[in-house]
């Protein structure tokens, strides 16, 4: 595996800045493929940018009555909530 730079961001519109700025950044947000590929160097990305804290992962209520799911949110999470889970028995 090539070396590489890491950081973590918390608000989505400074991770897309800021991999804008970095030639050769890629987003991780949490899963393994991704270091998988580099380990083989497959992928070789010179900056990672971490967006598990951004806020992605959330599933919030709306004024509607709906709810918000965010991008980053897993299938097991989202299936888990009891709020979706509710939903889901209609």
């Amino acid at each position: 595996m090539r070396a590489f730079a890491y950081e973590r961001i918390t608000d989505p519109a400074q991770a897309a800045a800021r991999a804008a700025e970095v030639p050769g950044a890629k987003f991780i947000a949490g899963g393994t493929n991704l270091l998988d590929l580099m380990k083989h160097e497959i992928e070789t990305p010179t900056h990672l940018i971490d967006v598990t804290k951004t806020g992605l992962n959330d599933i919030t209520a709306t004024d509607g009555g709906g709810l918000k799911i965010g991008a980053l949110v897993s299938n097991s999470t989202l299936s888990a909530d009891s709020r979706v889970r509710k939903i889901m028995q209609y």
